[in-house]
């Protein structure tokens, strides 16, 4: 199995954000629901499929970390990150990489 580069070399003119690439993640979300619900109702309740989109940071300790946006120093670098999800990888169908 080839392993997808989700992270690429800084060059001099570009920012930190710009090194992670671009993702669509498709997921399984589990379903749940707190109500009473008679047996043929919740033999109906199917997990959701989602969509996450952002740049990938890591895939590290079992979970994909995702980022959506960020603010940056005067050099570029990231300094805070915000709509963050983090995914279990047993979770995920699929990522693409966004051109």
């Amino acid at each position: 199995m080839t392993r997808k580069k989700y992270r690429f070399k800084r060059k001099a003119d570009m920012a930190e954000a710009d090194t992670y690439a671009q993702v669509e993640v498709t997921w399984i979300d589990p379903m749940s629901d707190s109500s009473w619900l008679e047996i043929k109702e919740f033999l109906k309740m199917k997990p959701a499929t989602c969509k996450t989109t952002g740049r990938l940071y890591t895939r590290k300790d079992s979970c994909t970390y995702i980022f959506g946006d960020w603010s940056s120093d005067k050099e570029g670098n990231i300094d805070t990150v915000g709509n963050v999800t983090v995914i279990p990888n047993s979770l995920i169908k699929e990522i693409k990489v966004k051109k």
